[in-house]
């Protein structure tokens, strides 16, 4: 998740974010202009997908979604004058539905740039840093990630706290939930004895709503999010990224980041 570098902020000082922002905030009108040479799948509106279960990104709060990607993707739709519309879907399911180009114009759920994500689609701009985080119980006793050899860890399916698991914890039996918050209830109900999940994320949900749980490890993956967009339209791409440069420029990104992490 990129502008900000990840290290230390959030309620247990594990998120923080570098951008070198200045300038006052405000709406501008050169992000509308950057690029009309695209096509939209509803004429006048940005139709977004995106997975509402990864907070403090996008989450369902009493039937809609808030988070710091809802922010971030209403500014972008702001500054190209259009509608925005947000669709809940599911994570794993983004990427192929964007490359199919019918569904959505555009998703955002905390999507990590990966060469095999971009065979498929094309990315925005970085537009937040990450790492990766494991999280047990804390009356498990495990305090050390060589101590879940072969043990069931819980994580979002599709995602690259899935992929590390399997990569990195021994005999691992990696268990994949459709949504992130499932993976902290499965932890709670002893069905899994970790979650493989990115640090911001793992820091909110033990913040929020399981303060019985803990880190026990952040690793320095070095992650960056983007905006996904189809290959069928740069045009829609480079209008994104002039949206995010604008947003950086002018003070409004830096006024988001601080609303959903920096005062919680």
């Amino acid at each position: 998740m990129k502008f900000k570098k990840v290290a230390a902020l959030l309620a247990s000082g594990v998120l923080v974010a570098s951008l070198g922002l200045v300038g006052c905030s405000g709406g501008s009108s050169n992000s509308q202009s950057a690029s009309s040479d695209y096509t939209l799948v509803n004429p006048g509106t940005l139709t977004v997908i995106s997975s509402e279960d990864f907070p403090p990104f996008e989450n369902l709060e009493n039937g809609e979604g808030v988070g710091f990607d809802i922010d971030i993707i209403n500014e972008v739709g702001n500054r190209l004058g259009l509608q925005v519309d947000i669709q809940n879907y599911s994570f794993d399911g983004i990427v192929p539905a964007i490359a199919a180009n019918s569904t959505a114009d555009l998703g955002i759920s905390g999507i990590t740039i990966t060469p095999e994500r971009e065979d498929q689609i094309l990315f925005s701009d970085p537009y937040f840093d990450s790492n990766q985080a494991i999280v047990v119980m804390k009356n498990s006793g495990i305090t050390d990630v060589s101590q879940l050899k072969g043990a069931t860890i819980a994580a979002q399916s599709g995602s690259t706290g899935s992929d590390w698991a399997k990569e990195n914890i021994e005999n691992a039996n990696v268990v994949d939930y459709q949504e992130a918050t499932a993976c902290f209830a499965a932890l709670q109900a002893g069905q899994a004895q970790a979650v493989s999940i990115d640090l911001p994320v793992a820091a909110q949900n033990i913040k929020t709503g399981y303060s019985d749980a803990t880190i026990i490890q952040e690793t320095p993956t070095g992650e960056q999010y983007g905006i996904v967009i189809s290959k069928d339209n740069p045009g829609l791409q480079a209008a994104v990224n002039q949206a995010l440069s604008d947003m950086k420029a002018d003070g409004t990104y830096d006024q988001i980041y601080s609303k959903w992490f920096e005062t919680k």
